[in-house]
């Protein structure tokens, strides 16, 4: 980690606010996502890095509530491979993918490497910082929408499935599907109608039967088995 990538802030700001790492190699992106988060009052940025290899030397230091993660940064570690990396530290780490307008490239692989969403750089302050929170609070399938049409848009080559079809159930297939269109628990509860404990059951159950680490593997796995096409 480079001597000034951590920054210099309040400790107990830190204590109290959702803390975030910023990783990506263009400068100019990471001070306009900084200058984005400074005014939301419970988010501190607590470092800022420019490298995959800083970015998990940084985490290791730090261990911020958030990252945010750039895929593609030119020569070294990629942010896939920066996201592993942080994710076998800690394996409750919760890296956010950094994309710009078009989805680029590595989306689906960085998902497969751990992380939980993908917030777009360009995004208003207010999204950015309403993604961020509701992503420190934990998942929520809120953070899926549009998260399947951007990686079929995409094209990106998704990684190779498990070679056994799993065996779903018709209200775990509904499930899947509905968490795929960014649906909160909530709200696939009342379409269904069971208690939102149920529907929480079922995410359970999809992940140990499509063999997904969170809901936004779900969608890779919903994508890879065609269980859903985004419209």
């Amino acid at each position: 980690m480079n001597e000034q990538s951590a920054l210099a802030v309040d400790p107990v700001l830190v204590d109290t606010a959702i803390s975030v790492l910023i990783v990506d190699d263009d400068r100019w992106t990471t001070r306009a996502v900084a200058s984005a988060l400074e005014d939301a009052g419970d988010i501190v940025v607590v470092g800022i890095e420019h490298s995959g290899e800083d970015a998990v030397g940084a985490f290791a230091q730090l261990r911020p509530d958030i990252v945010l993660m750039d895929v593609n940064m030119g020569a070294g570690m990629s942010g896939i491979e920066a996201t592993a990396q942080i994710r076998a530290l800690d394996r409750h780490a919760r890296v956010l993918v950094l994309t710009t307008i078009s989805p680029g490239p590595g989306i689906a692989r960085t998902l497969e490497a751990g992380a939980m969403a993908v917030l777009n750089k360009t995004a208003p302050p207010e999204v950015l910082v309403d993604v961020i929170r509701t992503a420190a609070a934990g998942e929520s399938p809120r953070l899926l929408r549009n998260l399947a049409a951007d990686i079929s848009l995409n094209g990106d080559i998704q990684p190779g499935s498990p070679a056994r079809f799993p065996s779903l159930t018709d209200r775990e297939l509904v499930t899947l599907r509905l968490i795929c269109e960014g649906m909160e628990y909530v709200q696939i509860a009342g379409h269904l109608g069971v208690a939102e404990s149920t529907v929480k059951t079922h995410a359970r159950s999809l992940r140990e039967k499509l063999d997904a680490q969170n809901l936004a593997q779900l969608v890779v796995r919903a994508l890879q088995y065609r269980l859903y096409i985004p419209a």
